[in-house]
């Protein structure tokens, strides 16, 4: 299936189209899966959408919703046939969020303890009050959805 609008210059949108090639693991009406040409680790894949969509603002919720389902079909996949330690789920959006390629992609990465990857940021505990004050900001002061 082609995309239902390639972008110029898109490879993700070449590949859909098959203009580009790609050792693509899955495939179904609305998404595309593929294993990543720079993987990290053995098995590292993108699953994307066959419409094109910049990022996580752009893309519609019924292929948001597909590009969830493959994303954890190929994990099961994975999980099943390399038998990985782990597996870390990374999605970027925008250049301020390390996206590199601009329509929308999941990278779906098989972990093995002890491997070469690095969290990208330390974590350390944020006071409830400044919690609470970016909630009270999200939801524009009323009570947070449960």
């Amino acid at each position: 299936m082609v995309a239902d609008t390639p972008h110029d210059g898109c490879v993700f949108c070449a590949i859909v189209a098959g203009a580009q090639p790609a050792a693509v693991v899955y495939e179904d009406t609305s998404t595309l899966a593929f294993l990543d040409i720079t993987a990290v680790t053995p098995g590292h894949t993108l699953v994307i959408p066959k419409t094109h969509a910049t990022d996580l603002w752009e893309i519609g919720p019924d292929d948001w919703t597909s590009v969830a389902r493959t994303v954890q079909c190929v994990a099961q996949r994975i999980g099943e046939v390399l038998r990985p330690d782990g597996m870390t789920l990374f999605q970027a959006n925008r250049d301020a969020g390390w996206q590199d390629v601009f329509h929308l992609h999941v990278h779906v990465v098989p972990r093995a303890d002890r491997d070469h990857l690095r969290r990208p940021w330390i974590a350390s505990p944020v006071p409830l009050a400044t919690l609470e004050a970016t909630r009270a900001r999200l939801f524009m002061g009323r009570p947070a959805p449960r």
